[in-house]
Parts: structure tokens; C-alpha cells; sequence
């Protein structure tokens, strides 16, 4: 099944900012970056403000990796804003 979702410039950031320690901490453990490298080039080429289609796989990972990003901020006491609005646009 596949979403549209329409992500403007700050959610596009904050989701490669989400996607990029996961894809290198799974690269350094040996394992396959091949779905996460071709999720991180889609949304870098999209188009901001534009709707993109997203398959379920695609809107699991990264909600996994927004939410754990977001936890991190919460931790450190930064702003999550962006990480919010980003991870209700996947629900």
C-alpha cells in the first residue's frame, strides 16, 4: 500500500537527519543499506512542498527513525518540533 505525503523543506531535513545515523550504524554492523540509501536519494530529490508516494515499509523506517531522533532531542532537552510535525504526517 502505498501514502502520499507532502513534506515540505523542514521535513524533508528532519527525515535525512533521522535516516542518516541509522543507514551508517547499520552499514559499520555489516549489514544491508540498499532500502535505506534509496529511501535517503528519494527524498533528497524530491521537490519541497510537493506530495510523494511512500510504501509502508518506507513510512516504518521512518517513523522508527524520526521517533528515536526525537527521543535523543528530548534527552539532550532540544527542540522536536519539526520531529512532531513530521512523525504525524506518518500516522
Amino acid at each position: 500500500m502505498m501514502k502520499k505525503i507532502k513534506l515540505t523543506r523542514a521535513n524533508k531535513s528532519i527525515t535525512l537527519k533521522a535516516l542518516a545515523p541509522y543507514y551508517y550504524r547499520e552499514r559499520a554492523l555489516g549489514y544491508s543499506t540498499q532500502e535505506v540509501g534509496k529511501l535517503i536519494l528519494k527524498i533528497d530529490s524530491l521537490p519541497a512542498d510537493k506530495k510523494a508516494s511512500f510504501s509502508a515499509e518506507e513510512i516504518h523506517l521512518m517513523r522508527i527513525t524520526i521517533n528515536r531522533l526525537r527521543n535523543e532531542r528530548l534527552a539532550k532537552g532540544q527542540y522536536t518540533d519539526a520531529a512532531d510535525d513530521m512523525l504525524l504526517k506518518l500516522f
